[in-house]
């Protein structure tokens, strides 16, 4: 009697017991499966500044990233902009390896015959060409973001990173306190990334906010033919100011690589 009330008990707790949870998805393993060559991610990503809780767009970003297997390799990017006056700007970027290059409708006629991009400085040390403080196409950098995370849930973590922080996960490229937001989906992949640093000296917070999609669809970013590339130098002394802002537009969205 005693066996049968022992076996009766414990199958009433099997059977009352809360099944198991499933660990949630690593992000930093499920990105390193897409850092395949030949493949890439879409992203959509705005640039805004806030002054006393007043925000201004003033870049947005559309276009793909190509991956090599230790993260972004080459880019193709088009780039609405208020920089240079209050009617949006367009001008389109490619980075293929360490070369940058520039295009826009509104620099045809500085451009020599012939001509329809701009071969910019190129970058000694590559970097994903977004305006976020970290780089979560290097593992090293995302899983250095998710220790600091202060909340996880529904695959969305929170947290702040600091100056001294930053400087550790990224190797001192990161120097600057902010506070993120990242989105994962089931996968584990990065569905969004929202990204805030405030100025010590002015109090501008600026926001970056990303969406990622389409991963591991296939990617060729290649050169602009050589033919139709002007060089820095081919611009006379006399040409634009016109052509000066839209060229420190392309120098400002990819300064970030240059870091």
């Amino acid at each position: 009697m005693k066996k049968a009330l022992a076996a009766a008990v414990a199958a009433a707790t099997l059977l009352g017991a809360a099944p198991a949870q499933a660990a949630a998805p690593d992000p930093v393993r499920a990105v390193k499966k897409q850092l395949v060559v030949g493949h890439g991610v879409k992203i959509s990503e705005v640039l805004s500044s806030e002054v006393k809780g007043k925000k201004e767009v003033y870049f947005e970003t559309a276009g793909t990233f190509g991956f090599g297997t230790s993260g972004v390799v080459a880019a193709d990017m088009t780039i609405r902009s208020t920089v240079v006056s209050k009617k949006p700007t367009t001008v389109r970027v490619l980075m293929v390896g360490k070369h940058i290059y520039m295009r826009s409708d509104a620099l045809r006629e500085d451009l020599p015959e012939g001509k329809t991009w701009v071969h910019m400085e190129d970058s000694e040390n590559w970097r994903t060409p977004s305006a976020h403080p970290v780089d979560i196409f290097r593992p090293p950098q995302l899983k250095g973001l998710l220790s600091h995370a202060k909340s996880v849930r529904n695959g969305v973590y929170r947290g702040t990173v600091t100056g001294k922080q930053g400087h550790q996960i990224s190797g001192g490229e990161i120097t600057g306190t902010f506070d993120y937001r990242l989105s994962t989906a089931s996968t584990g992949l990065p569905t969004r990334l929202h990204t805030t640093v405030k100025s010590v000296l002015s109090g501008m917070l600026q926001h970056t906010d990303t969406r990622y999609s389409a991963w591991g669809h296939s990617v060729t970013i290649t050169e602009p033919p050589e033919h139709e590339v002007a060089a820095m130098d081919e611009f006379p002394d006399s040409s634009s100011e016109e052509l000066q802002e839209y060229l420190e537009i392309a120098d400002d969205t990819v300064a970030s690589i240059r870091r």
